[in-house]
């Protein structure tokens, strides 16, 4: 009885904790992602098959953050894809060595970050939400523990915290709340209608030299300090 409890306690905390996030009007749907994010007009989904844990990736041919769509067209998982040359970092979804074949991409690396419970994201019921919080989203994604902040406060996007990388970017609010996700790309690699930056405008970003940038918000950026 006690660990029924104990069960029943956690999932009312973590629905007090989600209606929270609600209330700071976090997108959710792959409508309300595209509506804060123009870039993301680019996107579409990049094949038919429902994949397990994951849903419908909505993508765009070239670098740039994949989206994993669920039920009732909910975001589910915020994705990251290299190529197996960039070498091998601890908090890629696969072991060292063992890159996975991707269609045209040959073999690669992948990164994902879940905002719901994994086990959840099932074709025909609503996916568990977790927090929008650094906190949360490390319980999910124990890779995140190795992240560190990066930055000083960025107006309009919050701290960012990352690793020494190639690897997803949060943008995390002094409250410990997840304003964004970004990839950083290398200016080389040439330029894309969804990045940041116009073409022919990369910004410098210290030992990293020219890159571009992509911010997938999830809040409103105006709405931020």
């Amino acid at each position: 009885m006690k660990r029924a409890f104990v069960i029943i306690a956690a999932a009312i905390a973590l629905a007090g904790a989600a209606q929270a996030q609600d209330e700071r009007q976090v997108t959710r749907s792959i409508d309300e992602y595209i509506a804060l994010n123009p870039g993301l007009q680019h996107y579409g989904p990049l094949h038919e098959e429902w994949v397990p844990a994951m849903g419908i990736h909505w993508g765009a041919p070239g670098p740039h953050v994949t989206l994993g769509v669920g039920y009732d067209d909910q975001v589910v998982v915020i994705e990251a894809i290299y190529p197996e040359a960039i070498g091998w970092h601890p908090w890629f979804d696969q072991p060292e060595g063992e890159p996975m074949e991707l269609g045209p991409m040959g073999m690669v690396y992948t990164q994902h970050i879940w905002i719901t419970d994994p086990a959840s994201v099932v074709p025909d019921a609503a996916p568990t939400f977790v927090p929008l919080t650094l906190e949360a989203l490390t319980e999910v994604n124990p890779a995140l523990a190795d992240y560190q902040q990066l930055s000083e406060y960025v107006p309009h996007m919050g701290y960012h915290h990352g690793v020494m990388g190639p690897g997803l970017v949060l943008a995390v609010s002094p409250e410990g709340d997840i304003n964004a996700f970004e990839l950083i790309f290398p200016a080389e690699g040439g330029h894309y209608p969804w990045f940041d930056q116009p073409e022919g405008e990369p910004m410098e970003m210290g030992p990293m030299g020219l890159v571009y940038t992509q911010h997938v918000y999830v809040v409103d950026p105006m709405s931020l300090p």
